[in-house]
C-alpha cells in the first residue's frame, strides 16, 4: 500500500484528543496540498473534497488495528471519529463491526483513490443521492401506511389490502386518503419488491 501522508498527523491529533471529533474537524486541522491530491488540472470542488474525504478515511482504517495494539479502539464515523481506551477483555469483534468490513476494504485500497476523477465521483455522489431519496420516500410512503422502517414486503402487502379496503371510494371511504395509500404502495413496490 502506497504511504498515505496523514497517518502521522492524525495519529498525533487522535492521541492528544479526549473528545470526538468530526472529519470536517479533521480537514481543519490537516494542511492539504495538491500534490498530496494527485489533481488534475482544474478539479471539480466534488473530486477534492472526495480525495480529502478518501486520505483521511483511509488513514483512519491504517491506524485502527495500530492503536487497538496500543489498547484503545478507534471508532470511524464521518461525524465521530473518537479513540477509546479498550476494558480488559474486550472481544476483538468489535473491530470489524457488520458492515464495516466493506467500508474499510474500500478506504485501504489505494486503487480507489487512484482511480478517482471527476466522472467516477458524480458517478458515486449520483448513487448516493438516489440511495437517499428512496430511503426518504420508502419512510414518507410507510409513514402513510402506518408501518415501521424495518417492516418486511408481506406485512406492507397486508397492511396495505387492510387499508385500501377501509377506504375504498365504493365502500364509503376518503378518495384522497385511497390515492394516497395507493401511491404509497406503489413507492413501496418500486422499492421493496
Amino acid at each position: 500500500m502506497r504511504p498515505n501522508p496523514f497517518v502521522l498527523p492524525i495519529a498525533k491529533i487522535l492521541r492528544r484528543r479526549t473528545q470526538p471529533l468530526s472529519e470536517y474537524d479533521l480537514f481543519q486541522l490537516l494542511d492539504f496540498d495538491d500534490n498530496e491530491l494527485k489533481l488534475p488540472t482544474d478539479p471539480s470542488n466534488d473530486l477534492v473534497l472526495f480525495r480529502k474525504h478518501f486520505l483521511v478515511m483511509n488513514a483512519l482504517y491504517q491506524l485502527q488495528p495500530i492503536f487497538w495494539d496500543e489498547g484503545y479502539y478507534l471508532s470511524i464515523s464521518a461525524l465521530s471519529i473518537e479513540r477509546t481506551a479498550l476494558k480488559s477483555g474486550t472481544d476483538t469483534s468489535i473491530m470489524h463491526s457488520a458492515g464495516d468490513d466493506e467500508i474499510r476494504a474500500y478506504y485501504l485500497n489505494w486503487d480507489e483513490f487512484i482511480k478517482s476523477d471527476q466522472g467516477s465521483v458524480e458517478t458515486l455522489l449520483d448513487s448516493f443521492w438516489q440511495r437517499y431519496y428512496a430511503l426518504d420516500e420508502a419512510e414518507n410512503a410507510l409513514a402513510v401506511l402506518g408501518m415501521e422502517l424495518e417492516a418486511d414486503w408481506d406485512s406492507i402487502k397486508l397492511k396495505y389490502k387492510t387499508l385500501i379496503s377501509t377506504h375504498h371510494p365504493d365502500k364509503g371511504g376518503d378518495p384522497d386518503q385511497f390515492i394516497k395509500i395507493r401511491e404509497a404502495y406503489e413507492v413501496l413496490s418500486g422499492i421493496r419488491h
